[in-house]
């Protein structure tokens, strides 16, 4: 039998974002089903056009691969502010040419992008997801959020969690010493992050060799925190962006993972924290809630909360972070791509 296509729609990295490591992952990943195919939304830029002349010439070449590949399934990725005004062009594109159309909404600013924009900015928002044949939200959190703003019946709603491949964590086997404790970050060096949080937390910490930060990634804060780093003398080290054996090995040496983010949609790396067996240390944002239960997968806090963090960063004990590490090990399978990519 033959397999249908669908085009999924999305950036693909550089840059390295939820969505683009998302997608790169799907990638990966072969259906028995159908054939997933890929259209980058950002392909590599001629510096001499300017943006105009250069999305206009991305959104002529998506209209010719539909053309020309006549998919069955159109599934755009999707999030807030600049990039679901440019989604909608894609999705308008599409549905002209009479391709159903699923609209995956990943952004956990997604709400508040739609809150502060000005009444004709909230129409276009509300009717490029009327005209979705099917809208994915990645938690029920997000479909009762999405049910009470927007006017679109519930049975146009899927709830798909994201999800990410356990095995590359299957080897890993945290070990938790009485006398040691690494805190690992994986992300955006960004504000929205919290990693001025981690930085105020090390302050706290700076007296107690016992305890230890990782923040594995980049972004517009990195020269800021290395002169924190240096200037405070704190017990924090900046890794770099990493991949592969050397990023599994970071989890290996880990104890807790920590995400303090101010914005999240779900947070692809509080799964990896997960599949590693670590303790995750999180904030109560976005769809988060429906992973991290508190006292079973980790921890929640309010964002901005360091004192939270840092009490129980100090207070756990390693027969908590085994008992939480066994579980998550056998928990996080259920977020394995295995099990998404035949939901999508």
């Amino acid at each position: 039998m033959k397999k249908q296509t669908v085009l999924h729609v999305g950036p693909l990295p550089p840059p390295i974002g939820g969505i683009s490591v998302f997608i790169s992952q799907l990638k990966k990943f072969t259906s028995d089903h159908y054939d997933l195919q890929f259209f980058n939304i950002f392909p590599k830029k001629n510096k001499r056009l300017n943006k105009l002349v250069y999305n206009m010439i991305v959104l002529f070449k998506f209209f010719f691969v539909l053309k020309s590949m006549n998919p069955a399934l159109v599934h755009i990725h999707t999030a807030g502010f600049k990039a679901f005004t440019k989604s909608r062009f894609f999705l308008l594109i599409a549905k002209a040419l009479n391709y159903p159309v699923i609209m995956h909404v990943h952004s956990g600013k997604f709400f508040d992008f739609y809150a502060n924009s000005t009444p004709k900015k909230k129409q276009m928002i509300e009717d490029t997801l009327a005209r979705a044949d099917k809208i994915v939200c990645l938690s029920p959190i997000w479909k009762k959020q999405f049910l009470e703003t927007f006017d679109v019946p519930e049975e146009r709603y899927e709830i798909v969690t994201n999800a990410i491949f356990t095995n590359e964590f299957k080897d890993v086997q945290p070990v938790f010493p009485e006398d040691k404790k690494t805190v690992l970050f994986v992300g955006k060096l960004g504000a929205n992050k919290g990693v001025r949080d981690i930085i105020a937390m090390a302050k706290k910490l700076k007296d107690d060799p016992t305890i230890d930060f990782k923040l594995m990634g980049s972004g517009p804060l990195e020269k800021e925190l290395q002169q924190e780093i240096e200037t405070n003398d704190l017990n924090i080290q900046l890794l770099g962006t990493m991949s592969g054996k050397e990023k599994v090995e970071q989890f290996e040496q880990a104890q807790l993972f920590i995400l303090p983010s101010y914005f999240e949609a779900l947070g692809l790396s509080n799964l990896e924290g997960m599949a590693a067996g670590l303790v995750v240390l999180s904030t109560n944002v976005g769809a988060v809630p429906d992973i991290i239960h508190q006292d079973e997968e980790g921890y929640l806090f309010e964002p901005g909360d360091v004192d939270r963090f840092v009490e129980k960063i100090v207070s756990l004990d390693p027969e908590t972070m085994k008992r939480i590490s066994n579980h998550n090990k056998k928990q996080a399978k259920a977020y394995d791509f295995s099990n998404l990519n035949d939901r999508l």
